[in-house]
């Protein structure tokens, strides 16, 4: 018997998604191995090498790239896309190097429920007492995370927020994933390889093109960028957004565990309480979504 083709999809929407967040998880590993170069250089490269992986992707599958530039609107919602995902990436990277990847962990749990309150105040969409309390057990956790810990959680904030605002203009402007990360890579290509130039030039120091396996390492950055958004794009169009949010709690537990386990990084009882306070608001969220009908 043949398969039927709705389930074949969201078979490989599932894979496709699982591989997504499988390889965002396990990044640290990847920043790690360019831990000797300047976080500046390393984002400036990774904003290079995406804009030449996407605009390739775009000549090979035909999508017109050059119709999406000329259109006013895109501009409008893709530019500030553009600047909100070079701020969570550069702020993600200096993570790493500074090893605080836990933190970042603690961001991407924040993360779905900041896309949540986006909802509500963006797209005005109710919101539910459950809902409601989860976001309360979550702004708990950030407050004793901050009191006990001793120093404001700024990382874990600013990712959860530029990401989650970056999902919401993506959400309102409506392109297809491919050429819209094209796009956004293409606005910030000019303004990546002045920067880097500048950059080697004021420091003197500059590894592209002077180490080949960590000039190799910077080139493999942008289809490390672009292959994991794009198989984010395949999995929530081939399967429903909550179960693709399941999946979604793969990157920042893994996360984690690479911190904790493989970095040595600490895990104090303030993490354990913020984190805490997310799962159970997480929970919530799920279990509600689980109860609603099809």
């Amino acid at each position: 018997m043949t398969e039927q083709p709705d389930i074949a999809q969201q078979r490989r929407g599932i894979a496709a998604g699982i591989a997504c967040y499988v390889l965002w998880g396990t990044f640290p590993l990847y920043w790690k191995l360019l831990d000797s170069v300047s976080p500046l250089e390393v984002i400036a490269h990774r904003i290079i090498w995406c804009f030449a992986t996407t605009v390739l992707v775009c000549a090979v599958a035909r999508l017109d790239l050059p119709g999406l530039l000329r259109q006013p609107r895109a501009w409008k919602f893709l530019v500030p896309a553009a600047l909100f995902i070079t701020l969570n990436w550069s702020v993600y990277i200096y993570a790493v190097d500074i090893d605080h990847v836990v933190e970042t962990a603690i961001g991407y749990y924040i993360n779905p429920l900041v896309s949540i309150l986006l909802g509500v105040v963006v797209f005005r969409e109710r919101l539910s007492r459950v809902r409601v309390a989860a976001l309360a057990l979550c702004a708990v956790g950030v407050v004793f995370f901050t009191v006990n810990y001793g120093q404001f959680p700024w990382i874990a904030l600013v990712l959860a927020f530029s990401f989650g605002i970056y999902g919401a203009l993506k959400k309102a402007a409506g392109y297809p994933a491919t050429t819209a990360l094209a796009f956004e890579s293409t606005v910030m290509v000019v303004p990546s390889i002045v920067f880097a130039v500048v950059l080697a030039n004021v420091t003197g120091e500059h590894t592209f093109g002077s180490d080949p396996a960590l000039t190799a390492l910077l080139v493999l950055a942008g289809p490390a960028t672009a292959i994991p958004l794009i198989l984010f794009a395949r999995a929530a169009n081939a399967i429903p957004l909550s179960l693709l949010g399941f999946i979604q709690y793969l990157s920042p537990t893994i996360a984690l565990l690479t911190g904790v386990f493989l970095f040595g990084e600490p895990f104090t009882v303030a993490h354990a309480v913020c984190l805490g306070c997310i799962w159970a608001g997480l929970a919530l969220v799920t279990f509600e979504t689980l109860r609603r009908p099809r």
